[in-house]
């Protein structure tokens, strides 16, 4: 299955494909968990190197934002684990 960049995104093509591999590498490293919570709303449990900071990740969803306002990210850190992020990604139409 591969990604499709919807037509209501305003990142230019030729960087398209490194906003993807941004996120790809965030998932396949730092993702332990993805819970589905409707059919537009998904919370991913974050849990990561070093580099995984809230920071970074603020900044890749702000940018993401930016370019597909189609897409809503709300970061937290627990309480419980100072070690985790939550990243909830809402998609709306």
């Amino acid at each position: 299955m591969s990604f499709v960049v919807p037509d209501a995104c305003t990142l230019p093509t030729v960087e398209q494909p490194l906003r993807l591999a941004e996120f790809d590498e965030l998932f396949a490293t730092a993702v332990r968990r993805v819970e589905t919570l409707t059919a537009t709303h998904a919370r991913m449990t974050l849990i990561g190197e070093a580099g995984l900071t809230a920071a970074a990740v603020r900044d890749l969803t702000a940018r993401e934002t930016g370019c597909c306002s189609f897409f809503t990210f709300t970061i937290t850190e627990p309480a419980d684990d100072g070690e985790a992020l939550i990243l909830v990604r809402t998609t709306t139409s």
